[in-house]
């Protein structure tokens, strides 16, 4: 399980809760299959989804490409901006 609590001049933003299902197969390797969930407090939503990542300990790794998929789903939009 991993959380990352993302502030702002010490106020929370955002909050990315991920846990670990277990291991999967993608693009002919062994990786892990990782479940989150964000909550934007800024617009008040909350984005779920999964990423596959390798079962190297890489928790920067790992956090980026949550970040990115969020990111791709419009999460890390401000209020008011697309």
């Amino acid at each position: 399980m991993i959380t990352v609590e993302i502030k702002v001049n010490g106020n929370m933003v955002g909050h990315i809760y991920g846990q670990n299902l277990g291991r999967a197969y993608g693009e002919g390797k062994r990786v892990h299959d990782y479940r989150y969930e964000y909550y934007n407090l800024a617009l008040g939503k909350i984005i779920s989804g999964s990423v596959l990542h390798s079962g190297k300990l890489n928790i920067e790794k790992l956090i980026n490409e949550i970040l990115s998929d969020i990111e791709k789903k419009g999460g890390c939009n401000e209020k008011g901006n697309d």
